[in-house]
């Protein structure tokens, strides 16, 4: 007796192929809903990243578009990007990018400063990856408002401030790290010394 034909379905064959077609369909679809909203994803973005900008030398953050045409210039000098705010024709400082490495990636932040660099103004944090309830705590306002109006430069070299128990109280030259993330608190203290290291020549000789 001739044995019956089986059909595809029924095949070993066929679970593999029906998961590669449904694999083929869904990132199909996620591409297109890629492509679809990046234009909208970047220029969300950016407005955040404005938004940030204007925060940081503590400007009204109320219309972002306008605001930060009125008062924030991007500039670059020798391949270095970074921000002027000037308010009624004075210059408030600048504010520049700054990263560094972190315990599980690197971490992204803005750091605004005085003209001379004497102090800084503010710094806020753009990306980081660092553990929940840990080194993610570098995001908390305490943790970053105690840099506002630390002393940036001593005799004219940046200052590479120590660190010191949560809670206690800082001097000048200290900051509180963060209880049981040493690292990622480390991290931001050596990321704003080594780019005001780099910044400070240029900006400062403007």
């Amino acid at each position: 007796m001739a044995s019956e034909k089986k059909l595809f379905r029924e095949t070993r064959a066929y679970p593999v192929v029906f998961m590669l077609a449904i694999t083929i369909i869904f990132i199909g679809i996620l591409a297109t809903i890629y492509q679809l909203t990046l234009e909208r994803v970047e220029s969300y973005r950016q407005t955040m990243l404005k938004k940030m900008v204007l925060s940081v030398f503590d400007l009204p953050v109320e219309d972002i578009d306008k605001n930060f045409d009125k008062y924030i210039t991007l500039s670059n000098i020798d391949n270095l990007m970074y921000y002027e705010a000037v308010s009624d024709s004075i210059l408030m400082g600048y504010c520049f990018p700054i990263s560094g490495s972190g315990l599980w990636g690197t971490i992204q932040a803005l750091l605004s400063v005085t003209p001379d660099f004497d102090k800084i103004i503010n710094i806020d944090i753009l990306e980081q990856n660092e553990t929940p309830g840990l080194g993610g705590r570098i995001t908390e306002d305490w943790f970053k408002n105690q840099f506002q109006g630390k002393t940036l430069l001593i005799d004219d070299e940046p200052q590479l401030f120590s660190m010191i128990p949560e809670n206690e109280k800082a001097k000048s030259n200290e900051i509180c790290q963060i209880t049981g993330a040493t690292a990622s608190s480390k991290a931001v203290v050596d990321m704003i010394y080594k780019n005001v290291v780099k910044y400070s020549p240029k900006l400062r000789a403007e």
